[in-house]
């Protein structure tokens, strides 16, 4: 199969690792797979993938929009032993700077000696490692770059906003704590609980254990071809 993955500008943290997930699985699997940053410049292909926001007129697209599994890439499948020694970290994007601004004053009457932690690019996973409660304060469903996923299957305590994807990434509270969006209040007794109540923290994290698996990439790229196959029959 010829596939074009068209890659938007635009196109979110989330977007681009699924389509570095799905390049790897699909050329493995032998599919002739092009990468493009404009759509003018695709040829000959049997489907269009974009990953972004983008008008195009070819056959076949799919878009952005079509809920596929979320996956996690390979290096943060690997064991890190690194010592937690930060106590909160989140991936900053600018719609939630406020938000964490105003946590962060709320924590500080209580306590004085937390740290956190703010990404200015994706964590990788060895900085992922010496974090001990990661927090992804989303204010909405189209924000999917907290990067929740990755700090699941690194061991991470999670605090996350309960928008759609969070629900479904924290099994609807089961595996880390949820928080209604947009709440300074609420996120910062979650972080306090998620920190200094360790038996809390333990019960998420062994939970999560039991269902990361369903972030292997051979989940999605089942579901990936399936979808494919639907769309060129």
């Amino acid at each position: 199969m010829k596939i074009a993955q068209i890659v938007v500008p635009g196109a979110s943290e989330y977007e681009r690792k699924s389509q570095r997930i799905d390049f790897a699985a699909l050329s493995e699997a032998q599919h002739e797979v092009g990468v493009y940053a404009d759509p003018r410049e695709v040829r000959d292909a049997d489907i269009a993938h974009v990953y972004g926001r983008a008008k195009v007129r070819i056959r076949h697209v799919i878009d952005a929009e079509v809920v596929l599994p979320e996956a996690v890439e390979e290096p943060w499948w690997t064991t890190n032993d690194q010592r937690r020694t930060t106590n909160l970290g989140t991936f900053l994007r600018k719609p939630i700077q406020n938000l964490i601004h105003q946590t962060y004053a709320r924590l500080h009457r209580t306590r004085d000696d937390i740290e956190w932690r703010l990404f200015e690019r994706p964590p990788t996973p060895e900085e992922m490692a010496t974090i001990a409660v990661w927090v992804d304060p989303a204010l909405g469903d189209d924000d999917r770059d907290g990067f929740v996923a990755e700090a699941l299957v690194a061991g991470n305590v999670v605090v996350a906003s309960r928008t759609t994807i969070n629900v479904q990434r924290l099994e609807k509270g089961r595996t880390g704590l949820l928080v209604p969006s947009n709440d300074a209040n609420e996120l910062a007794h979650a972080i306090l609980a998620a920190l200094f109540k360790p038996e809390l923290g333990q019960a998420k994290t062994s939970a999560a254990r039991q269902t990361i698996s369903k972030y292997r990439q051979r989940q999605r790229f089942r579901a990936l071809t399936q979808l494919y196959d639907s769309r060129i029959r």
